[in-house]
């Protein structure tokens, strides 16, 4: 999973927010800044094992809310690599031997990045890094006159803590996973369900509209009897709405359907297209546009009225074209529905 896609973060499945990441980093911080100046006796310069409590304090912040999964390698290393350094900066400035175990805490720091670096994804790292923070303790031992075995003893309990944290991360993960795939599957799931209710109530309103208009006249067809002149007239003009609805659904209301109905029960020839312009327009522009074209057919006493709606992408929206014996003026409905009348 790349940073960009975080729908499956292992941070998500343990509430770990980016409100509750910050906080996380405060209380790590000021914790082992507690801890440093409270076990300051002996300490050759403080400034520096405070260099250090900032030094793991930003790789828990950056372990905590870097997105991604698993962490990415770079950013494991930097955060593993802050266990040995940190280490290092701290013991190079303690007596030896230590006057209180409290002056230890960059193991502790460093196994509370370990634990969660496994959880993120990066055992490997995390096995890496407390290996390298052991071998620092051993060498400061050696380079201060002490046994090895004390460096050892000093670090290599932390051993215990980051094992359970990786078998903790070998069960979890899986079960994270299989939650944010059953997770993924229920949001398909409802959009599938959404989409087919949407599909299936949109065919039930067609249906009722065919059902008002056209059942009459084809009951009047079926029954055999002889239609007069104005109920061919009426058959036209509902076989031309019904056309409409299908070949301009951007168009199709009533103020529109009202308009071309009256517009070619005046002989005006009515054209209306949709070829989908509307889908990248700007919210009120489909209503603006349907009333231009309603005024268009209000004031066309013959010849032909053609509004199109244009494709995607194009420099406007729609044409509204009116042809009659007094020439040809097309009317151009720009992105946001206003028009820009062109005479030809």
């Amino acid at each position: 999973m790349t940073p960009e896609n975080t729908s499956q973060d292992p941070r998500r499945f343990l509430g770990m927010n980016a409100i509750s990441a910050r906080w996380t980093a405060l209380v790590f911080f000021l914790t082992y800044s507690l801890l440093a100046l409270s076990a300051s006796t002996g300490v050759h310069n403080l400034v520096i094992v405070e260099a250090a409590v900032v030094l793991v304090s930003v790789a828990a912040g950056v372990l905590v809310a870097w997105p991604g999964d698993p962490l990415p390698f770079p950013v494991a290393v930097g955060v593993t690599s802050v266990g040995p350094i940190s280490t290092a900066l701290v013991l190079w400035q303690l007596p030896a031997p230590i006057h209180n175990p409290l002056q230890t805490w960059p193991l502790s720091a460093s196994i509370a990045l370990y634990t969660f670096s496994c959880v993120r994804g990066r055992t490997a790292t995390a096995w890496a890094g407390m290996t390298a923070t052991v071998a620092v303790c051993v060498a400061w031992t050696l380079a201060t006159d002490q046994s090895p075995i004390t460096g050892l003893s000093m670090a290599v309990i932390n051993y215990a803590p980051l094992a359970m944290a990786t078998f903790f991360a070998l069960t979890f993960r899986p079960v994270a996973k299989a939650v944010f795939e059953l997770r993924e599957q229920s949001r398909t799931r409802a959009a599938e369900d959404a989409a087919t209710s949407a599909a299936l109530d949109e065919r039930d309103s067609q249906l009722a509209r065919l059902d008002f208009l056209a059942r009459p006249l084809l009951m009047r067809i079926a029954a055999g009897e002889e239609l007069a002149p104005a109920d061919r007239v009426a058959c036209a003009l509902l076989e031309a709405a019904l056309r409409d609805s299908l070949r301009a659904q951007g168009l199709h209301d009533e103020a529109v359907e009202n308009a071309a109905r009256s517009a070619r029960q005046r002989g005006v020839h009515v054209v209306l297209l949709d070829d989908g312009g509307l889908v990248t327009a700007v919210q009120d522009a489909g209503t603006r546009l349907r009333g231009a074209v309603a005024a268009a057919l209000d004031t066309a006493e013959s010849g032909t009225v053609t509004a199109r709606i244009l494709p995607p992408g194009r420099p406007m929206l729609a044409s509204i074209l009116t042809s009659n014996d007094a020439g040809d003026r097309r009317i151009d409905v720009d992105g946001h529905g206003y028009e820009q009348s062109v005479v030809l």
